[in-house]
Protein backbone atom coordinates (compact mmCIF):
# COMPACT_ATOMS: atom_id res chain seq x y z
CA UNK A 1 0.00 0.00 0.00
CA UNK A 2 2.82 2.11 0.73
CA UNK A 3 4.08 1.66 -2.51
CA UNK A 4 0.90 2.69 -4.37
CA UNK A 5 0.84 5.86 -2.51
CA UNK A 6 4.67 6.66 -3.56
CA UNK A 7 3.23 6.43 -7.46
CA UNK A 8 0.11 8.84 -6.28
CA UNK A 9 2.91 10.97 -5.81
CA UNK A 10 4.04 10.56 -8.73
CA UNK A 11 1.44 10.85 -10.38
CA UNK A 12 0.68 14.55 -8.97
CA UNK A 13 4.53 15.79 -9.38
CA UNK A 14 3.63 14.58 -13.67
CA UNK A 15 0.30 16.90 -13.12
CA UNK A 16 2.05 19.79 -11.75
CA UNK A 17 5.31 19.16 -13.59
CA UNK A 18 3.33 19.55 -17.02
CA UNK A 19 0.84 22.24 -15.92
CA UNK A 20 -1.50 20.47 -17.47
CA UNK A 21 -4.95 22.37 -15.77
CA UNK A 22 -6.96 24.75 -18.14
CA UNK A 23 -7.27 27.63 -15.69
CA UNK A 24 -3.85 27.81 -15.37
CA UNK A 25 -2.87 26.89 -18.75
CA UNK A 26 -4.78 27.98 -21.89
CA UNK A 27 -3.30 25.28 -23.72
CA UNK A 28 -3.60 22.67 -21.15
CA UNK A 29 -6.61 20.46 -20.44
CA UNK A 30 -10.21 19.92 -18.84
CA UNK A 31 -9.38 16.23 -17.41
CA UNK A 32 -7.96 17.86 -13.97
CA UNK A 33 -10.75 21.05 -13.88
CA UNK A 34 -13.36 21.93 -14.22
CA UNK A 35 -13.89 17.72 -14.90
CA UNK A 36 -12.78 15.37 -12.00
CA UNK A 37 -11.44 12.70 -14.16
CA UNK A 38 -7.74 13.34 -13.05
CA UNK A 39 -8.55 13.05 -9.37
CA UNK A 40 -11.38 10.86 -9.17
CA UNK A 41 -10.41 8.13 -11.76
CA UNK A 42 -7.00 8.02 -13.61
CA UNK A 43 -5.07 9.01 -10.53
CA UNK A 44 -6.17 5.40 -9.06
CA UNK A 45 -6.43 3.78 -12.32
CA UNK A 46 -3.29 4.70 -13.53
CA UNK A 47 -1.36 4.11 -10.71
CA UNK A 48 -2.79 0.48 -10.39
CA UNK A 49 -1.28 0.32 -14.05
CA UNK A 50 1.88 1.68 -12.86
CA UNK A 51 2.56 -0.63 -9.93
CA UNK A 52 1.83 -3.75 -12.73
CA UNK A 53 3.25 -2.50 -15.81
CA UNK A 54 5.63 0.89 -15.88
CA UNK A 55 5.64 0.68 -19.45
CA UNK A 56 1.95 0.52 -20.97
CA UNK A 57 0.93 0.45 -24.70
CA UNK A 58 -1.40 2.84 -24.83
CA UNK A 59 -3.71 4.14 -27.82
CA UNK A 60 -5.38 7.37 -27.76
CA UNK A 61 -8.52 7.94 -30.13
CA UNK A 62 -9.10 11.40 -30.91
CA UNK A 63 -6.73 13.19 -28.12
CA UNK A 64 -5.77 16.77 -29.75
CA UNK A 65 -3.82 18.02 -26.71
CA UNK A 66 0.01 17.78 -26.97
CA UNK A 67 -0.13 17.66 -23.09
CA UNK A 68 -2.05 14.92 -22.22
CA UNK A 69 0.76 12.97 -24.45
CA UNK A 70 3.86 14.43 -22.25
CA UNK A 71 1.47 13.16 -19.03
CA UNK A 72 1.79 9.74 -20.22
CA UNK A 73 5.47 10.11 -21.43
CA UNK A 74 6.50 11.39 -18.01
CA UNK A 75 4.29 9.38 -15.75
CA UNK A 76 5.59 6.27 -17.23
CA UNK A 77 8.76 4.81 -18.09
CA UNK A 78 8.63 4.49 -21.81
CA UNK A 79 5.46 3.81 -22.92
CA UNK A 80 3.98 3.13 -26.81
CA UNK A 81 1.59 5.86 -27.13
CA UNK A 82 -0.29 5.49 -30.40
CA UNK A 83 -2.72 8.01 -31.29
CA UNK A 84 -5.44 7.82 -33.98
CA UNK A 85 -8.05 10.42 -35.34
CA UNK A 86 -11.53 8.70 -36.26
CA UNK A 87 -14.40 9.78 -37.76
CA UNK A 88 -17.68 9.05 -39.66
CA UNK A 89 -16.11 8.93 -43.05
CA UNK A 90 -13.14 7.02 -41.54
CA UNK A 91 -12.80 3.18 -42.74
CA UNK A 92 -12.69 0.79 -40.01
CA UNK A 93 -11.36 -1.88 -42.02
CA UNK A 94 -8.28 0.12 -42.56
CA UNK A 95 -7.96 0.84 -39.32
CA UNK A 96 -7.89 -2.24 -37.85
CA UNK A 97 -5.60 -3.48 -41.00
CA UNK A 98 -2.96 -0.94 -39.10
CA UNK A 99 -3.39 -2.75 -35.51
CA UNK A 100 -3.52 -6.23 -36.57
CA UNK A 101 -0.25 -7.54 -34.36
CA UNK A 102 -0.89 -4.46 -31.83
CA UNK A 103 -2.51 -5.51 -28.54
CA UNK A 104 -3.05 -2.59 -25.63
CA UNK A 105 -2.76 -1.71 -22.17
CA UNK A 106 -5.00 1.26 -22.07
CA UNK A 107 -7.35 2.70 -24.95
CA UNK A 108 -8.52 5.82 -24.29
CA UNK A 109 -11.71 7.57 -26.69
CA UNK A 110 -12.73 10.93 -26.73
CA UNK A 111 -15.89 12.38 -28.77
CA UNK A 112 -17.18 8.43 -29.20
CA UNK A 113 -20.10 10.31 -30.58
CA UNK A 114 -18.02 10.77 -34.07
CA UNK A 115 -17.08 6.91 -34.57
CA UNK A 116 -18.99 5.13 -37.19
CA UNK A 117 -20.50 1.74 -36.12
CA UNK A 118 -18.67 2.82 -32.63
CA UNK A 119 -19.85 -1.19 -30.84
CA UNK A 120 -18.00 -2.92 -33.39
CA UNK A 121 -15.06 -0.63 -32.53
CA UNK A 122 -15.20 -1.10 -28.96
CA UNK A 123 -15.76 -5.31 -29.92
CA UNK A 124 -12.49 -4.91 -31.59
CA UNK A 125 -10.38 -2.79 -29.33
CA UNK A 126 -11.60 -5.68 -26.45
CA UNK A 127 -10.41 -8.35 -28.63
CA UNK A 128 -6.94 -6.06 -28.31
CA UNK A 129 -6.70 -5.71 -24.90
CA UNK A 130 -4.32 -7.62 -22.74
CA UNK A 131 -4.51 -8.81 -19.62
CA UNK A 132 -6.18 -6.13 -17.36
CA UNK A 133 -6.24 -3.41 -19.83
CA UNK A 134 -9.03 -1.30 -19.96
CA UNK A 135 -10.66 0.38 -22.34
CA UNK A 136 -12.11 4.48 -21.17
CA UNK A 137 -14.25 6.57 -22.82
CA UNK A 138 -15.11 9.76 -21.56
CA UNK A 139 -17.59 12.20 -21.96
CA UNK A 140 -20.67 10.28 -21.45
CA UNK A 141 -23.97 12.67 -21.70
CA UNK A 142 -27.62 11.91 -22.60
CA UNK A 143 -26.90 8.66 -24.26
CA UNK A 144 -28.60 5.97 -22.46
CA UNK A 145 -28.77 3.84 -25.22
CA UNK A 146 -25.51 3.72 -25.34
CA UNK A 147 -24.78 3.34 -21.76
CA UNK A 148 -27.05 0.73 -21.43
CA UNK A 149 -26.27 -1.33 -24.46
CA UNK A 150 -22.35 -1.30 -23.55
CA UNK A 151 -23.39 -2.21 -19.98
CA UNK A 152 -25.38 -5.39 -20.61
CA UNK A 153 -22.96 -6.67 -23.32
CA UNK A 154 -19.22 -5.35 -21.76
CA UNK A 155 -20.48 -4.98 -17.77
CA UNK A 156 -18.68 -2.14 -17.86
CA UNK A 157 -18.14 -0.07 -14.98
CA UNK A 158 -19.60 3.38 -14.79
CA UNK A 159 -18.25 6.38 -12.89
CA UNK A 160 -20.34 9.32 -13.20
CA UNK A 161 -19.13 12.74 -11.42
CA UNK A 162 -21.49 15.22 -12.10
CA UNK A 163 -22.73 15.45 -8.85
CA UNK A 164 -18.85 16.26 -7.83
CA UNK A 165 -19.38 18.89 -10.65
CA UNK A 166 -21.68 20.30 -12.23
CA UNK A 167 -21.00 19.71 -15.87
CA UNK A 168 -23.18 17.97 -18.59
CA UNK A 169 -19.91 15.54 -19.73
CA UNK A 170 -18.49 14.67 -16.32
CA UNK A 171 -18.58 11.04 -16.63
CA UNK A 172 -16.23 7.59 -17.78
CA UNK A 173 -17.14 4.49 -18.65
CA UNK A 174 -14.77 1.51 -18.21
CA UNK A 175 -14.45 -1.67 -20.01
CA UNK A 176 -12.01 -4.45 -19.79
CA UNK A 177 -11.92 -8.08 -21.18
CA UNK A 178 -13.40 -10.53 -19.13
CA UNK A 179 -14.75 -13.87 -19.41
CA UNK A 180 -18.28 -14.78 -20.11
CA UNK A 181 -19.21 -15.96 -16.10
CA UNK A 182 -17.06 -12.49 -15.03
CA UNK A 183 -18.89 -10.40 -17.04
CA UNK A 184 -22.44 -12.21 -15.15
CA UNK A 185 -20.63 -10.99 -12.04
CA UNK A 186 -19.82 -7.52 -13.16
CA UNK A 187 -23.42 -7.00 -14.10
CA UNK A 188 -24.59 -7.67 -10.66
CA UNK A 189 -21.26 -6.14 -9.24
CA UNK A 190 -21.77 -2.68 -11.26
CA UNK A 191 -26.20 -2.60 -11.83
CA UNK A 192 -26.24 -0.08 -8.78
CA UNK A 193 -23.26 2.41 -10.71
CA UNK A 194 -25.43 2.01 -13.82
CA UNK A 195 -28.72 3.28 -11.96
CA UNK A 196 -27.19 6.08 -10.72
CA UNK A 197 -26.00 6.87 -14.04
CA UNK A 198 -29.67 6.57 -14.84
CA UNK A 199 -30.92 8.63 -12.37
CA UNK A 200 -28.25 11.68 -12.73
CA UNK A 201 -29.09 11.58 -16.45
CA UNK A 202 -33.24 12.03 -15.59
CA UNK A 203 -32.05 14.98 -13.39
CA UNK A 204 -30.05 16.80 -15.52
CA UNK A 205 -32.42 15.89 -17.99
CA UNK A 206 -34.82 17.45 -16.61
CA UNK A 207 -32.88 20.79 -15.64
CA UNK A 208 -32.16 21.34 -19.43
CA UNK A 209 -36.27 20.85 -19.61
CA UNK A 210 -36.66 23.72 -17.39
CA UNK A 211 -34.29 25.77 -18.77
CA UNK A 212 -35.87 25.50 -22.07
CA UNK A 213 -39.12 26.82 -20.82
CA UNK A 214 -37.58 29.23 -18.33
CA UNK A 215 -36.00 30.28 -22.03
CA UNK A 216 -39.25 30.77 -24.30
CA UNK A 217 -40.93 32.46 -21.20
CA UNK A 218 -38.55 35.20 -21.66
Amino acid sequence: MEQLKEIKKRFLREVEKNNICISENPKGTDIFWPKSFANLYYQDAFCKIYAQNKSPVILQINESNEIIHNLWIGFFKNPVIKNEFLSNNQSLIKFKASYTDFTFDIVIIKNYKRIADIYYFIDFLKSKLKKNGIIIIENINFDIKFVTKLFLRHACKIFDFRFNRFLIDNSIIEIKRNSPFKNTLFKINYMPRYIFHLLVELVYYSLYILNLLIQQQK
